[in-house]
């Protein structure tokens, strides 16, 4: 019974250690930029709308390193906040307190963007 009840709180030692261990590494990416190393490049794209359209600033970005892209929201009426890159998987809906999303292009071209409706569209181009 002894070995038994001994057994257990190792197991439980070790989860333990490994659920702190995981706690560490997650606080120390975010406290890095969102998961990114602190020594690597970001992209950052400033987002608004125009005219009923997207504007991304640049709009043209370089493949294979992280992209950021921060929504001005004062500038994106209704479902225009409900962001999407479909041939990146890119889904955000922006909010006041929340308006960046980050991604890293791993294709070259001309890539839709649009609202989760379609009412609002526009284009990234990744070289």
């Amino acid at each position: 019974m002894k070995s038994k009840m001994k057994n257990t709180m190792i197991i439980a030692i070790v989860i333990i250690l490994i659920i702190g261990f995981g706690i560490f590494l997650i606080k120390d990416s975010k406290a890095n930029g969102n998961g990114l190393n602190s020594g690597e490049k970001v992209q950052i794209v400033k987002l608004s709308v125009e005219n009923g359209q997207y504007v991304m600033n640049p709009s043209q970005v370089k493949r294979g390193i992280p992209v950021r892209i921060e929504a001005d929201v004062t500038k994106m009426p209704g479902c225009s906040k409900s962001f999407v890159i479909p041939s990146f998987n890119v889904m955000k809906v922006f909010t006041s307190t929340d308006n960046t999303v980050e991604f890293t292009p791993d294709k070259a071209g001309v890539f839709n963007v649009m609202c989760s409706m379609n009412m609002y569209k526009g284009t990234l181009t990744v070289e």
